[in-house]
């Protein structure tokens, strides 16, 4: 059976396409990041605003994250488990770990096209933050806490 050769687009000068296209969407990213965190941060006028405003936006949110962890653990550890099983504070410690390393590999495959950048501690700081308040609405919502 004879095969077909794959071919890749390249561009008039011969370039692979994805060596166009990478630094296009990375820029994209970076510039919908930095909107978004101004609309989280109205009244800062300046890079160092804006990373102060999200920096203190994410302690806030992490302060959050940690008090929703804490009462669930809590909760798990007075529910008990089932005999030979251990409780459900054990899962859900395994999976906040698990958690916390997924956040910092996707923000920091996120924000890689900013590294270097003036804004990339603000960039990289949004994503922190979107990370941490999603996994705040996810807890609530597969727990029902409030």
């Amino acid at each position: 059976m004879a095969t077909t050769p794959v071919t890749r687009k390249t561009s008039k000068q011969g370039r692979p396409m994805y060596r166009l296209i990478y630094p296009c969407i990375g820029a994209f990213m970076a510039l919908t990041s930095t909107a978004q965190a101004s609309s989280l941060c109205p009244g800062a006028n300046t890079e160092a605003q804006m990373l102060e405003c999200m920096q203190q936006s994410l302690k806030k949110s992490d302060r959050q994250l940690n008090e929703l962890y804490q009462a669930l653990v809590a909760r798990f550890k007075a529910q008990g488990s089932a005999p030979g099983q251990p409780t459900q504070d054990l899962a859900l410690k395994k999976a906040q770990r698990a958690w916390i390393a997924f956040r910092d590999a996707s923000c920091e495959f996120e924000t890689y096209e900013s590294v270097g950048g003036s804004g990339f501690a603000t960039i990289h700081t949004h994503c922190l933050l979107k990370q941490t308040q999603a996994r705040v609405q996810y807890l609530k919502r597969v727990t029902g806490m409030p």
